[in-house]
This record gives C-alpha cells, structure tokens and sequence, in this order.
C-alpha cells in the first residue's frame, strides 16, 4: 500500500498477522485483530503473549479471541467485515483488511502424484528423515513438507537432503530450530516447553530471569519480559527455554545450541557473558535453576 490506513483489521493473529499488525500500529493505525483461536501467536505461552497484548492494547490495537470471519463487503469508503463471536454476528468497518489465514502449499497440478511423489491429507508432500520423498532419487524441504514453515527450517532441511544424497548418515532433527514471533516484545523459543516436557515425563526445574533485572534492558529502557530455562532436574540437562524480550531472536541461539549440545545449566551459568549486555539474562536464568541467583531473590 502507498498510505498508511487509519483502521485495518487483520484476519489472524499468528505469526504473520502479529508481525504485519503490529507494524501498522506503530504507523499509527488502528489496527483490530480477529483470532479464531482462544489466544494470539499459537505455540507460544500465555505468559508470552499476555506481554504482546498489553503491548498492542498501549499502541491502541484491539484483539478479540474466538471470533470467525464471516465475509467482507467493499463500500464506497473501504470495506465491511463481518465476524461471530460468542454467538453473535458483528461488524466492523475499515479501509482495508488483512488475510492472515488459510496459508497452503501450493503442489497441486504440478505432476506429484504422476512421478509418484505422495502427499498427506494437507497436501504437504511425505518425507523421512533425510527429507527424501517417496520417490528415493527426489527430495524436498520447506513449506510442502510437514513441519513449521519457517526459512531457517528450509535450510537446515536443504543442508540435511544434500548430505543424504551425497552418501553421509545425516537425518533431521527438529529438536534445535528455534521459533520466533518478530512482535513487541519479541518472542522466541527453542526445545521443550515446561509443560512439553512435563508430559514427556521428565522432572523439570525452571530457572526463570526477568528483563528487569539485567543493566543492559534497563539502560535501553525496555525491561518487559523474561527468560525461562526448562531443565531436567537431576543434572541440569537443558530441555528448552522460552524468551520473552529485546532481542529475543538473537538471544534464543545460546539456548539452542545448549540444547543441540546436552548442555547443562552449570555449563551456561560458568560462561562468563560481557556487561551490560542482555546475553547475561541467560546466564542468571541458568543459575536460579540451579539454585544460586545473585541478582533476584
């Protein structure tokens, strides 16, 4: 668009439907967001996304949960959008609306199903572990196989399909993709969730640190959020951690590579992290699971 809407509604609140939104708030629009889900940002904690809604609310967004889209109308001046919540039809009108839904992969009428290539029910085409297709000379990766269609993702995948083609043992392993919501804060999240890993039947220790704690958030002026480490209790072993912050996206690939690594939280907490930086947020995560933190009580 070549001007900056004064009212939008965005269909979905998702990833995308986040991100895209949440820029146009901060252009100043009145942005209203309608999720069919009970929350936003799917995936990703309530304690996570309470922190994005209050943010939105402050930037003058409305978000309203449990509502589907029913159609949309153009008139003279924009367009109608027509939606039910708890049983009851409403309208709202604006200039433009967003579609944030209904993403698919686009492989039908290409010639699959005649070279033999299967797909599931989603139309997402069947792969193993080395991203091979049911076809064995014929690989794929990205959004048209199973999985979060993340472009970090793709390319690990990519990488994983040219080491089985050129002979090595090499298999997939989602455990170490990281995912991130590029929202206010940011969010970002990597291995198990606490209650994932609750269910996988490991007894877990968190260690959880806030922003408000750390010189660096404090300094920037920007001190909502926290990160939280899941832990297996009886050595530390690092399951996952979950961010919620500034530069959450960059921070969450420490984690990661703790956890691609079977790293422990005495491993993170004997890293030395420059100050004032937001990287010791980890650190001082690690050494509350472990039972030690200096900076909070």
């Amino acid at each position: 668009m070549k001007e900056i809407p004064k009212k939008l509604v965005v269909i979905g609140a998702g990833y995308v439907g986040t991100e895209l939104g949440t820029a146009y708030a901060n252009f100043g629009t009145e942005v209203t967001f309608l999720e069919g889900a009970k929350d936003i940002l799917g995936g990703f904690e309530k304690s996570m996304t309470q922190l994005v809604k209050k943010g939105l609310k402050k930037k003058g967004a409305t978000v309203i949960t449990e509502a589907m889209a029913k159609g949309v109308e153009e008139t003279k001046d924009g367009v109608k959008v027509s939606y039910e919540v708890k049983g009851k039809e409403e309208i709202i009108e604006a200039d433009y609306v967003l579609v944030t839904v209904g993403r698919r992969p686009n492989t039908s009428e290409i010639g699959l199903e005649q070279v033999g290539i299967e797909l599931d029910e989603k139309g997402l085409i069947k792969v193993d572990k080395q991203s091979r297709t049911t076809v064995k000379n014929i690989y794929a990766i990205g959004d048209i196989v199973p999985g979060a269609p993340l472009a970090h993702k793709a390319s690990y995948e990519g990488k994983i399909a040219a080491e089985a083609i050129s002979g090595e043992k090499s298999e997939v392993d989602y455990i170490g993709i990281p995912a991130v919501a590029f929202v206010e804060p940011e969010l970002a999240m990597v291995g198990l969730t606490e209650a994932q890993a609750k269910e996988e039947g490991y007894d877990v220790k968190v260690g959880k640190f806030p922003f408000a704690a750390n010189g660096r958030a404090l300094s920037l002026n920007n001190t909502d959020g926290f990160l939280k480490l899941i832990t297996r209790k009886e050595d530390g072993l690092i399951l996952g951690g979950q961010i919620a912050g500034p530069n959450a996206s960059d921070m969450i690939s420490e984690i990661g590579l703790a956890v691609e690594a079977g790293m422990t939280a005495e491993d993170l907490a004997l890293t030395i992290h420059a100050h004032p930086t937001l990287g010791e947020i980890t650190m001082e995560a690690a050494e509350v699971a472990l039972g030690s933190p200096i900076h909070i009580m």
